[in-house]
């Protein structure tokens, strides 16, 4: 018997259907499942509000699966990776670059997962910690954090599947940023922000920034500014050993963003680091693993949307 975790959003009712017929339908073949429905603004039983995941264990499970869109996805993200369990992404957004499988083909793909017939992917992830002032955001999501493996005791510090984003506050109004690579000084910006992005994440926003695509499985990190004034605009392309820093300057705060969810306020003189985390996320393929044709259909659908 498996146990099968879903995380749903119930924003789309054709995803909460299909929960709950996943569910039945593990049932009636003797596993075990748990749906979990996220629900920022209410509290209704059986309801994760939006920061709240961070309670949730993931170890005594064998699959974890959310139904949504990219956003339900990468809140599963930090939990499977912790947990080290693998992780499905059922398809019900605009892109769904990161999501493999369309609902038509949930079952099979189950079927193939819980027989260990599926293909595993194994995706680098990122480990950002901050040194200096951090106003933790609203709420004070721990969902996005670390297993504590890669910081010192006491240290917080955030898993990032696509990227972290220091960015301005001000609309209108640049921010500095300082940016080194292993300690040692490179370029300071001043520009909409700076990201730090992984070959997964590299498909994202850093696409968007004019960054390069990275193939998923190079060991390697990307970083690249977004919109910079009077400075150079190129990527930064980074072995997966090095270590990637933004500082803030004054006079402006900055805001800290790790997979679109804001993580905290920065202020000046704070430091983000980002580095390769240990390990991987393991992400269950679907039908068609090839990267070139995944991306392709991603960018066609965005460009006709």
């Amino acid at each position: 018997m498996a146990h099968v975790v879903l995380l749903v959003n119930p924003a789309r009712p054709d995803a909460a259907r299909l929960a709950s017929e996943t569910a039945e339908w593990l049932a009636h073949r003797h596993h075990e499942a748990r749906v979990l429905q996220l629900a920022p603004a209410e509290r209704a039983e059986g309801h994760v509000p939006a920061g709240e995941l961070s309670g949730v264990d993931l170890s005594e499970a064998d699959l974890a699966v959310s139904l949504g869109g990219d956003g339900t996805f990468l809140r599963l993200v930090p939990l499977a990776y912790r947990a080290k369990v693998p992780v499905l992404g059922v398809n019900f957004g605009r892109l769904g670059y990161l999501l493999q499988v369309e609902p038509q083909g949930l079952f099979e793909t189950l079927e193939r997962a819980l027989a260990g017939d599926a293909t595993v992917e194994d995706c680098l992830v990122l480990a950002v910690t901050v040194t200096g002032g951090l106003t933790q955001a609203d709420g004070d999501d721990r969902s996005l954090e670390g297993d504590g493996v890669v910081c010192a005791e006491g240290e917080r510090w955030w898993v990032a599947l696509n990227e972290m984003v220091v960015e301005k506050t001000v609309p209108g109004h640049m921010v500095s940023l300082a940016t080194a690579v292993d300690g040692e000084e490179f370029v300071s910006y001043k520009a909409d922000g700076v990201m730090v992005a992984s070959p997964t994440g590299s498909t994202a926003y850093n696409l968007s920034a004019g960054g390069p695509v990275l193939a998923p499985h190079i060991p390697a990190m990307v970083m690249t500014p977004v919109a910079p004034h009077l400075a150079i605009d190129r990527s930064l392309v980074l072995r997966a050993d090095q270590e990637a820093s933004v500082t803030v300057l004054p006079p402006r705060p900055a805001v800290l963003v790790v997979d679109g969810r804001e993580a905290g306020r920065l202020q000046p003189y704070a430091e983000v680091a980002c580095r390769v985390a240990p390990g991987w996320l393991r992400v269950v393929c679907g039908t068609d693993r090839k990267f070139a044709g995944r991306l392709r259909r991603a960018i066609t659908r965005g460009v006709a949307e």
